[in-house]
């Protein structure tokens, strides 16, 4: 990518993540909102300032699927230890068995799963 397009990309994450701002400040910050805004900042890699929106989201409701999905990118990419992004995941898996993510999520665990077993050494 030429360097003048990620600084567009920028421009751009900077003024959704002022939208987000103005109507958390206008309405009242909602999970959405602040999600929104934890993207934002993700995608600029401005990982400690997404940390902080998203605990304030994970503090309104510590099982809000998307928060927690949010929050095992986040831990990944700060490269916390792995208990703690699992941490995320398992409260994600016991509480949102259904949700999109982590169906696809337990699909991709079930076919590593099968594929270790298919290329074990036989005894």
């Amino acid at each position: 990518r030429r360097s003048s397009d990620l600084a567009v990309g920028g421009e751009k994450l900077q003024d959704a993540y002022y939208i987000f701002q103005e109507m958390a400040d206008k309405y009242t910050s909602t999970l959405l909102l602040l999600n929104g805004q934890a993207a934002c900042y993700m995608a600029q890699n401005k990982w400690e300032d997404a940390e902080g929106v998203l605990q304030e989201a994970l503090e309104k409701d510590s099982s809000h699927p998307e928060t927690l999905i949010n929050f095992v990118v986040l831990t990944q990419h700060m490269g916390k230890a792995p208990e703690v992004t699992n941490r995320y995941l398992s409260q994600l898996k016991d509480a949102h068995r259904n949700h999109q993510f982590v169906k696809e999520y337990l699909a991709k665990e079930n076919e590593f799963d099968r594929l270790v077993l298919q290329y074990a050494p036989s005894a």
